[in-house]
C-alpha cells in the first residue's frame, strides 16, 4: 500500500482523424507522465471519455498503458460499466494485465437503492483479488455510496479498501471520519484542495494530467514537510486548475484540457470524437496565458 500516494494523472483518449484510438498518441501520453514524476497512472476516468468508448476499446486502453508503463509506476484502472458481467470483464482484464488497483464507478442509475448498489459493488470486489474500490464524487456524478455502505463492503471485502473520493476538501474529511480511516482516499477535482487534501491525510490526488508535473512537485514538498515552497507553487497552477474544474464536465476537460496537455507533451494533433463540445477562442487564449512559463513534458 505504500507505493499507492502521491499524483496519479489520469489519462486522455487521443484519436485519429478518422476518430480511432491513436496508438501513437498514447504512447507519448504515457511516457510524458513518467518523465514529469507521475507517481503512479491512472486510466478510463470522466476525462478519457469512457462514455465514448467501446468495451472492445476500453479493453485496448487498458492493454496499451500497462504495455507502455511497463511496471515503471503503478496504474490505477476505472471500472464504468454498468452490468455486472461487463464490469468484471473489464476487471478482470486489467487485473491480468497487472493494474495495482482498481477504481469501480457506481452505476449511474436514478433510483438505484444502496442495498443493490451494495450488491454491485460486492460482486465486483468478490470477482478480483487486488485492491478496489469505489469513485465517489457527488459533484459530478448522480449516484454515491454513503459512509454506511461502504463501511458495510470494506468490512464483508477485505480489498475494498480504495477510493476515489473527489469533493471539496470538507466532504472529503467527513469521509476520513465517518469510515474510521479504513480507506487510502484519493481526491481529484483537477487538484485545486491539493495541499489540504495532503494535510488532511489522503492517499494522494487523481488530476487530469494538465500540470500534474507541478502537482506532483507540490506533493513531494508537503512530503518533505517544506509547506511553504508546496504552498508557493500550488498558487502558480491553481488560476488554471480553477478554469477547468469551474464548468465541471469531462467534455470541458476534452475540449480546452486534452489540447493543451498535448502541446506540453508533443502530441502534435488532436482529433476530437464526436458528439463533443467546440473549444471557444477565448479558453484557448485563457490557458495558453496560464500556461506560460511550464516546461515542455516532451522527449
Amino acid at each position: 500500500m505504500a507505493a499507492f500516494r502521491g499524483v496519479w494523472p489520469i489519462l486522455y483518449a487521443f484519436f485519429d482523424v478518422e476518430e480511432r484510438l491513436d496508438r501513437a498518441a498514447m504512447r507519448a501520453q504515457v511516457e510524458a507522465c513518467i518523465r514529469g514524476g507521475a507517481h503512479g497512472i491512472a486510466v478510463l476516468g470522466l476525462v478519457t471519455e469512457f462514455h465514448k468508448l467501446t468495451l472492445e476499446e476500453r479493453r485496448t486502453i487498458i492493454d496499451w498503458v500497462l504495455e507502455d508503463v511497463a511496471g515503471r509506476v503503478p496504474v490505477a484502472v476505472t471500472v464504468n460499466e454498468s452490468g455486472v458481467a461487463a464490469a468484471l470483464e473489464v476487471a478482470r482484464a486489467a487485473e491480468a494485465a497487472g493494474a495495482a488497483w482498481l477504481v469501480l464507478q457506481p452505476p449511474q442509475m436514478a433510483g438505484m437503492n444502496e442495498a443493490a448498489l451494495i450488491r454491485f459493488m460486492g460482486a465486483l470486489a468478490e470477482g478480483v483479488s487486488i485492491p478496489c474500490g469505489p469513485q465517489n464524487n457527488p459533484s459530478m456524478m448522480d449516484v454515491a455510496l454513503s459512509a454506511s455502505a461502504l463501511r458495510t463492503l470494506n468490512r464483508h471485502h477485505p480489498q475494498f479498501r480504495m477510493m476515489k473520493g473527489e469533493g471539496p476538501i470538507l466532504y472529503v474529511q467527513r469521509l476520513i471520519e465517518e469510515t474510521e480511516g479504513a480507506f487510502s482516499i484519493f481526491n481529484g477535482l483537477a487538484g485545486l484542495e491539493l495541499t489540504d487534501t495532503h494535510r488532511i491525510g489522503c492517499a494522494g490526488m487523481i488530476p487530469a494530467p494538465d500540470v500534474f508535473d507541478v502537482q506532483a512537485r507540490i506533493w513531494d514538498l508537503m512530503d518533505a514537510g517544506d509547506e511553504d515552497a508546496a504552498e508557493a507553487l500550488h498558487r502558480s497552477v491553481l488560476p488554471l486548475a480553477t478554469f477547468m474544474m469551474m464548468p465541471r464536465t469531462a467534455e470541458h476537460f476534452a475540449a480546452y484540457g486534452k489540447p493543451f496537455f498535448a502541446t506540453r507533451a508533443g502530441i502534435a494533433a488532436v482529433h476530437p470524437r464526436r458528439p463533443c463540445v467546440e473549444p471557444h477562442s477565448l479558453g484557448a487564449a485563457i490557458l495558453e496565458r496560464l500556461g506560460r512559463g511550464l516546461p515542455s513534458l516532451a522527449g
